[in-house]
């Protein structure tokens, strides 16, 4: 009478509890219904699934048809698959997680064709585990798990970071690695706390008990249990409340504690039957059953069995009859009613039986031969494997050490190109010195000549013109030829006397010197018979101060190449620029004579050419002939201004 009393007020609460459920959704729907914004309908209608994920798989299922279709009427693809996600958790709370993966599996690979979705991504692989899960293909699971894990990185989602970390504890405690699952469900809490979020996961508190209770540790199996059970509870999160007291009872009871265990098994049932998930209820009502036989009071043990038994066979759950059978054994047998506690007995034994008779001696051999064929496989490729880290390895380290020589020959290399280069460079510079002293050394004795034609040879002509002019006046000619002759003397001295001076000029102008480079061209230019060679000459920028070395080098260079215009090509017009730039001096002489072919200009090279070339390299300048035969010639020359 007791426990019908209990249960009488629990189901009052239940319906109680269902009926303020349905009224709330009721006025969101109303709510919602009123928006006539459909994104923002679709948005609410998306908040009001999540919500319904822990509260009602019949709420939630409404929902999430309501939103598939409106984000289909308004072709959202992206909403489509959110609304979706919500029906894998229906699929989940109704016990059908293979309806669940389907529907994960096909939605990922949608997914996997797009871009920028990794955070929904994380969220369908999340699901998908957990669907895994309900089927025990916990390995399956775990990969989905750490798939999730890895998109939900990828896209910062630390929401979603912290839901895989915790289903990937799950995933090790199925496994029975209670260790490895501590540290991921105390990873996804840190998660949770380091981000200050507003939800924290019950189920991640109560996992961690579980694992703890696993290990023996009962004290934090009794903190973390109840730390889940309050946050349940302030969520309405009924199955996770209802799984919280659950392993607390179920460590009272390894301790023997069973008034304590009782109390938290009683507690859990109306949570479990809010939730609705018959899968859980069964197990619970199972481990009720087991309880009041272990505290000789079968009447109510008998009872929570019976309940069990009956909800088995509706939903088909043929994997749960064994523990029911057995519990309403233990209950019939602490009645002394030792004839049906024998029956429940031979139907664990019949069902036994029943499950494995259906295998007959060839279909057992042929699992016994495939499980062995499958160990020696997994054995291989476990060899295999390690071979093949080994052949890594042994790769690894030749890949090292033949880097490590072709590294070592390299440094090599390139030392020895920089000695060469550095050699070089000194060869370079050893030449330009050269060059420089030979071109100074000639400038020097072009000076000294001059000087000693205009100051020896030239006074010393003059000298003697004089002395012949005054010698003329004294002197008597016998006749008009003796006359003739001696003036032709005189002419030829003075004649002398000009040359003289004109090639003392030309090897060093003063104008030069005193005027600069532009009036120096200009002066040597008048010399020559406009009548002969026409002569342009355009200047620019050259009245401002230039290097002498430069001065002096352009004017050879011009005075050369003008020679070898009047001496080789025939030529009618002659054109010259000078140009001073920021950069340096540029200089071009081009004409219309008869040209040469340039392919050939090293071959034929004279001194004069490779004089003008080593001048202006000596500058660190360019020189550049461009002529054919019959198109006449053009000489391009800079040279820069620079900073030794």
């Amino acid at each position: 009478m007791k426990i019908l009393l209990t249960y009488s007020l629990f189901f009052l609460v239940f319906i109680n509890t269902l009926i303020a459920q349905v009224s709330k959704a009721d006025s969101l729907r109303k709510l919602i219904n009123s928006e006539k914004n459909e994104n923002k309908k679709m948005q609410e209608l998306l908040q009001l699934a999540v919500e319904f994920r822990t509260l009602n798989p019949d709420s939630l299922l409404n929902v999430s048809e309501s939103l598939i279709s409106i984000s289909e009427k308004n072709n959202d693809e992206t909403m489509k698959l959110k609304a979706e996600i919500n029906k894998v958790y229906y699929y989940l709370n109704v016990s059908k997680p293979d309806s669940g993966l389907q529907l994960t599996n096909r939605n990922i690979l949608k997914l996997n064709k797009k871009s920028d979705n990794d955070s929904l991504l994380a969220q369908y692989f999340s699901a998908a585990g957990l669907s895994l899960m309900r089927l025990n293909r916990q390995k399956d699971a775990m990969e989905n798990f750490i798939n999730g894990l890895r998109k939900a990185e990828k896209a910062g989602d630390r929401f979603a970071i912290a839901k895989l970390q915790h289903n990937v504890g799950w995933a090790y405690m199925e496994l029975n690695q209670f260790n490895e699952a501590i540290l991921h469900f105390k990873s996804a809490i840190q998660t949770i706390e380091n981000n200050n979020f507003r939800i924290k996961f019950a189920p991640t508190y109560n996992n961690l008990a579980s694992c703890y209770g696993a290990v023996k540790k009962y004290d934090s199996l009794y903190k973390f249990a109840k730390i889940a059970i309050k946050i349940a509870h302030d969520q309405n999160n009924y199955a996770a409340e209802a799984n919280g007291w659950n392993i607390l009872g179920t460590a009272y009871n390894a301790q023997e504690k069973f008034t304590e265990a009782l109390n938290c098994f009683l507690k859990a049932k109306p949570l479990r039957d809010k939730a609705g998930d018959p899968f859980y209820i069964v197990s619970d009502l199972s481990v009720l059953s087991e309880l009041y036989a272990n505290m000789n009071r079968p009447e109510e043990g008998l009872l929570a069995g019976k309940e069990a038994l009956k909800i088995a066979q509706e939903q088909n759950m043929q994997a749960k009859l064994p523990m029911v059978y057995k519990a309403i054994a233990m209950n019939y047998e602490k009645a002394n009613n030792f004839s049906e506690a024998t029956l429940y007995y031979k139907k664990i034994n019949d069902l036994k039986d029943s499950i494995y008779s259906n295998a007959s001696q060839e279909a057992m051999a042929e699992m016994e031969t495939k499980y062995e064929t499958e160990k020696k496989e997994r054995i291989i490729q476990e060899q295999q494997f390690r071979l093949q880290q080994k052949n890594y390895f042994i790769a690894a380290v030749s890949s090292f050490l033949l880097l490590s020589i072709l590294l070592a020959w390299l440094i090599y290399n390139r030392r020895k190109l920089k000695e060469k280069a550095l050699l070089q460079q000194t060869v370079m510079q050893q030449q330009q010195l050269a060059a420089a002293a030979i071109l100074q050394a000639e400038e020097n004795e072009r000076q000294r000549i001059a000087k000693d034609l205009h100051d020896g040879v030239g006074q010393m002509m003059s000298a003697a013109k004089m002395n012949l002019s005054a010698f003329e006046n004294s002197m008597q000619f016998s006749d008009e030829e003796q006359k003739i002759s001696f003036e032709r003397i005189i002419s030829l001295v003075d004649e002398s006397c000009k040359e003289v001076r004109t090639v003392s000029h030309q090897m060093m102008p003063n104008v030069l010197l005193k005027s600069g480079l532009g009036k120096a061209v200009t002066e040597f230019l008048d010399k020559i018979d406009q009548k002969v060679l026409k002569i342009n000459l355009y200047t620019e920028g050259l009245n401002e101060n230039i290097d002498e070395n430069i001065e002096i080098v352009l004017y050879r260079v011009l005075q050369e190449s003008v020679n070898n215009v009047i001496k080789h090509s025939a030529a009618t017009e002659l054109d010259i620029s000078l140009v001073k730039e920021a950069e340096g001096i540029s200089a071009t002489i081009e004409d219309n004579g008869k040209g040469f072919d340039i392919h050939h200009l090293s071959e034929k090279a004279g001194i004069g050419l490779k004089n003008m070339r080593a001048r202006v390299e000596y500058l660190k300048g360019t020189i550049d002939f461009d002529s054919s035969p019959g198109k006449g010639t053009l000489v391009a020359i800079f040279i820069p201004f620079y900073k030794e």
